[in-house]
């Protein structure tokens, strides 16, 4: 079903009622604009299954009081996007939140496995992905376009109702519980500019081309914004870079810099060399301090591989996914003594107190009589 009018809508939610759990998807568009472009939601329960189309004129009021609704379960698969464009469009948080994502990543189905291969894995059937790459804002929708929008939640709700029963059982659901939580949290989509700038890396970083790096980044993403364009359309990250690390004094220097050259108007080159002047101008002292973006410590190489040794050994065994335990970046962490995540919780019982035994002497690894690895505790 495809709901295009406000009284449909209505319809629909009356006869879904209030049931246990919602399957929820989105299909959106990302790549002419600052901010997803959200073309469909589909909802499905049971019987009931509809795709709704917010680009006609609907008021969506009665589907966002239904997501509100603390009594219903809403299932997603890998619901990150999909919350961000909720918290971006709406200011919509729908919790409780199941993501079979997650919990296929605690019941021994790898690392973010997709969705069609957990249906296919759970139910049997092969869905058809060939339509991953459809521009969802044109319309008219074409029927195998709708059914292919159907099937990410018709689908969706026996693979739910099969990996929470098998949380339940290995009484694992504390262990998704925290990642839910941080998946709903508003701050994970309210991206502040003055973070991400410093996940830009300059190769031979200063001070005075980090402060360089700010403005442009700054402005790049006031523009953006502004004209609701992707940052790429303004000012690609490498051309970020290459101005940064060698400031053009004028517009014919920046005719000079990869992705720019005399494609770039008037105003945005007049921008490009205020944000220089600004940062040449300021103090020294208020520029960025390279040691508070760039952390000189590197982790030791043959400790980390011994970790990460561990680490699959203990995903095996335990048939949880090692990118929910540790990333290689948080090993890399635990190798030098630093705050991880897991080093808390339930990651520490067990994997975190394993690490923390290896680092210190008390235990070590082997190989085992098949190839694999094998923990042995050593004597005081």
């Amino acid at each position: 079903m495809l709901i295009r009018d406000s009284h449909a809508l209505l319809s629909f939610i009356e006869a879904i009622g209030v049931p246990p759990y919602l399957a929820i998807d989105t299909e959106f568009l990302t790549d002419n604009s600052f901010y997803p472009q959200l073309c469909l939601v589909q909802i499905a329960y049971g019987e009931h299954a509809a795709a709704i189309d917010p680009l006609n004129d609907i008021d969506l009021t009665p589907l966002i009081e239904l997501l509100q609704n603390p009594d219903i379960v809403k299932v997603m698969h890998s619901a990150e996007q999909d919350l961000g464009i909720f918290w971006q469009q709406f200011q919509l948080s729908p919790a409780p939140l199941f993501d079979t994502q997650i919990a296929a990543m605690v019941c021994g189905f790898g690392n973010q496995i997709g969705y069609g291969q957990l249906v296919k894995a759970v139910s049997g059937v092969d869905l058809d992905k060939s339509m991953q790459s459809v521009d969802w804002s044109r319309r008219p929708l074409q029927d195998r376009h709708l059914d292919y929008a159907l099937a990410d939640v018709t689908y969706l709700g026996p693979v739910y109702e099969h990996l929470r029963q098998e949380v339940e059982q290995r009484e694992r659901m504390p262990w998704i519980e925290g990642e839910i939580q941080d998946l709903l949290a508003p701050s994970r989509y309210e991206k502040d500019p003055e973070i991400l700038w410093r996940k830009l890396r300059l190769k031979s970083p200063t001070p005075r081309r980090l402060a360089v790096l700010r403005e442009l980044y700054l402005w790049r993403e006031e523009q953006a914004i502004s004209q609701n364009r992707p940052r790429g359309w303004v000012l690609k990250d490498n051309a970020l870079r290459e101005i940064a690390a060698n400031p053009p004094r004028n517009a014919n220097g920046l005719k000079q810099v990869r992705g720019i050259g005399g494609r770039a108007d008037g105003l945005v080159k007049r921008g490009i060399l205020r944000c220089i002047r600004k940062a040449q101008d300021l103090p020294l002292e208020e520029c960025p301090a390279v040691e508070s973006i760039y952390i000189p410590d590197q982790a030791n190489e043959n400790t980390v591989a011994l970790l990460k040794a561990l680490l699959q050994h203990v995903c095996e065994r335990e048939e949880v996914a090692p990118k929910l335990l540790a990333t290689k970046s948080e090993l890399e962490h635990i190798a030098l003594g630093q705050t991880a995540r897991a080093m808390k919780d339930w990651r520490w019982t067990i994997f975190g107190k394993l690490a923390h035994d290896l680092l210190v002497g008390e235990i070590a690894l082997k190989l085992g009589r098949e190839g694999g690895i094998e923990i042995v505790e050593l004597g005081s």
